[in-house]
């Protein structure tokens, strides 16, 4: 049987049936910094810097990248100094390999012909791009709406999606259609930390927030109806015993796995035909990390780090966001994280900060 004929069979198999497979453990990379492809997010006047840095395939060699706050320049000088932050941005890379693949960078535009976020603002509410799916001639995006400030800078007030109905134009001329979201009692907030499109359905992954160890929970649609954007029934992960049931059913939600993170991603990765999870292990100076697993919803191996980003001793850094993109090339696995710092004003002052890096991921020998 081929690799792809095993994962379609492992996507329509009874999902209480796959848990009960035998454990996987998580394969051996080397793992290096590429600073010759972190040159990608750089070469725009403008844009110079962001974060999240969740990525989507669009076919064809297109990859569309999805930035959460994000810096502008107006003046085009390539400086922080006099630039706005705003609660979004995108990108589309056209050609895989980061190193020498084209760019374009792409934001809104506020009424005083200042950047806004391409995604505009809800009143008080700014929406953080999570992860999304290609269906066809659509597009369908997760986002985390954030309202208010709890200490931390931000405060999640749950999650809701859009739907990009011309997706093969470019992102200035998208037409964006907001779609209607279920009630979420748990806090999860969908399609945040990854989604999955596997035989008849679309996989979305989501933490409960505010809860610290961020448990991560599983709702899945047919992929018929995310593409009509008919996301208002979703089926949860119950765990083993009870599989799949209805969002209005009262059985308890179960998450596939625990100590996650609020931003990662899940992948199948057919080398090691197995379930790859890559997430940040740790708060402000974090680890990136790799769990394994022979189904989606398990069981999940402990994280294992596979790298230390060399930020990882700097004064008051932040590291986290750490996300695989298995649609790009340059070595045989790619992985990003985010940098920042507490001290805010370090934005405005140091240039190697608030851009994603990226991590070269090769197989041992």
């Amino acid at each position: 049987m081929s690799t792809l004929s095993q994962l379609l069979a492992l996507a329509l198999l009874p999902q209480a049936a796959v848990a009960l497979t035998t454990r996987v453990e998580v394969p051996c990379f080397e793992a290096s910094a590429w600073p010759e492809a972190d040159l990608i997010f750089r070469r725009d006047r403008h844009w110079v810097g962001g974060d999240g840095a969740s990525s989507v395939d669009l076919g064809g060699g297109r990859t569309l990248w999805l930035f959460g706050d994000s810096w502008i320049d107006p003046s085009g000088k390539h400086t922080r100094q006099g630039a706005r932050m705003i609660s979004n941005s995108v990108a589309i890379q056209t050609g895989t390999d980061p190193a020498t693949a084209a760019i374009a960078f792409y934001w809104g535009r506020a009424k005083d012909g200042g950047p806004a976020p391409l995604f505009p603002d809800r009143g008080a509410e700014r929406l953080w791009p999570g992860s999304g799916v290609r269906l066809g001639n659509r597009l369908v995006l997760f986002f985390n709406r954030i309202k208010s400030d709890n200490g931390s800078g931000f405060d999640s007030a749950g999650w809701t999606a859009v739907m990009v109905e011309n997706v093969d134009a470019a992102p200035s001329a998208w037409r964006v259609m907001p779609l209607e979201t279920p009630d979420n009692p748990l806090g999860v907030i969908v399609g945040f930390a990854g989604v999955l499109q596997l035989g008849e359905y679309v996989y979305a992954f989501g933490s409960e927030d505010p809860v610290k160890s961020h448990p991560l929970y599983l709702v899945r649609w047919p992929s018929v109806d995310v593409r009509r954007g008919k996301l208002l029934s979703p089926e949860w992960w119950a765990g083993d015993r009870m599989g799949w049931v209805a969002d209005i059913s009262s059985v308890r939600r179960w998450p596939v796995l625990e100590n996650g993170q609020s931003e990662l991603t899940i992948h199948f990765d057919q080398a090691s035909n197995r379930f790859l999870e890559l997430q940040a292990v740790g708060f402000g100076a974090a680890d990136v990390a790799m769990r394994a697993a022979p189904s989606f919803t398990g069981p999940w191996t402990a994280p294992q780090v596979i790298y230390r980003p060399p930020e990882y001793n700097r004064p008051n850094v932040m590291i986290y966001s750490a996300k695989g993109h298995p649609q790009l090339t340059g070595t045989d696995m790619l992985v990003t994280y985010s940098t920042n710092s507490f001290q805010f004003a370090e934005h405005l002052t140091d240039s190697q900060i608030y851009y994603p890096r990226f991590v070269r991921l090769t197989r041992c020998k």
